[in-house]
């Protein structure tokens, strides 16, 4: 027997049911909205990566690669190590004549 109750309990189901289904439409228009918004992106971005590689391609190689050799072998001028003033230790001076090397050579 069907009751007023079960009517109303129908039509609310059946509202409710309309809602999410309305809510699911919304939802998968929004996801194909943002879909093709990536693909516009997508191709866009595909398109200045082509660009980009064509363009290095062109381009010709105008930096030399460095000659490590060359940069290694550094002259180091031969001179006397300074005579240290007796009041100092020979410590220091052995330190001041490595320190000068390495500041010529650096």
């Amino acid at each position: 027997m069907v009751t007023l109750t079960s009517v109303n309990n129908l039509q609310a189901s059946l509202a409710t049911a309309q809602r999410r289904v309305e809510q699911g439409q919304n939802h998968v228009q929004r996801d194909s909205e943002q879909l093709a918004q990536s693909r516009q992106s997508l191709a866009r971005e595909q398109e200045s990566l082509s660009q980009t590689q064509r363009s290095s391609q062109q381009a010709p190689a105008a930096v030399k690669a460095p000659q490590l050799e060359q940069a290694i072998k550094v002259a180091v001028p031969q001179q006397a190590a300074p005579a240290a003033p007796k009041s100092t230790p020979q410590l220091n001076s052995y330190g001041q004549t490595l320190g000068r090397l390495i500041n010529v050579t650096a």
